[in-house]
């Protein structure tokens, strides 16, 4: 299977059928909250097709998080997607 390079939030394609992929950031204190949010916004919006899901990924560590300790998000997932509005037009 390959895949076609792409901007998030751009139209890219071959003739035949463009689509556009948006990009949406889910951010959690760690795994476990990072994957129960990414559960959560994905039930919450049923009508768009996920076309990748990224690794989890460690957020650089910034004042917000010395000071806040562990209320502050530390993890995030993208996950590009395919708006149904869009695909549909």
């Amino acid at each position: 299977m390959q895949t076609a390079p792409y901007l998030p939030g751009r139209q890219c394609g071959a003739n035949s059928g463009e689509i556009t992929l948006k990009e949406h950031i889910i951010l959690g204190m760690d795994k476990r909250d990072v994957e129960e949010q990414r559960d959560l916004w994905l039930s919450k919006n049923p009508a768009i097709k996920v076309v990748r899901v990224h690794p989890l990924r460690r957020e650089p560590q910034s004042w917000l998080t010395r000071i806040g300790m562990r209320n502050v998000p530390r993890v995030s997932i993208s996950v590009d997607y395919e708006d149904a509005d869009v695909a549909t037009e």
